[in-house]
């Protein structure tokens, strides 16, 4: 069986659900364009992705399709009452999260704006 060369060519980027101990963190790193966040949503299935937290720090770019994925994360956690916490996060996303209205629908870590700074 011959693999397909869009199975076969790396991704700019990721997104991943890891269970840290005190529940399932979105990690979303580099280049989070359309096709990353399409075979994300295709592993999770249907399933309202629930999670305690959202770690966006190095994210280089993000797709409307990935920043619809963290909208529904945040539909799915007020529809059990909670907020979700946007751990850290990269200028790009902030910026994205501001033009859509979903900046102020995650609660962020206490003393921090959630926004990671590049590094030097």
């Amino acid at each position: 069986m011959t693999a397909h060369p869009e199975d076969v060519r790396p991704l700019p980027g990721s997104m991943t659900v890891r269970d840290e101990g005190d529940g399932p963190v979105l990690c979303l790193r580099g280049e989070v364009d359309t096709e990353v966040a399409t075979r994300f949503k295709q592993r999770q299935g249907r399933t309202p992705l629930l999670v305690d937290a959202i770690d966006a720090a190095g994210v280089s770019f993000l797709s409307s399709t990935a920043l619809s994925i963290l909208a529904r994360c945040v539909e799915a956690a007020f529809a059990v009452g909670r907020r979700p916490v946007l751990r850290a996060s990269s200028p790009i996303v902030e910026r994205m999260l501001q033009l859509s209205g979903l900046q102020d629908d995650f609660d962020r870590p206490p003393g921090t704006s959630g926004r990671s700074e590049p590094p030097n």
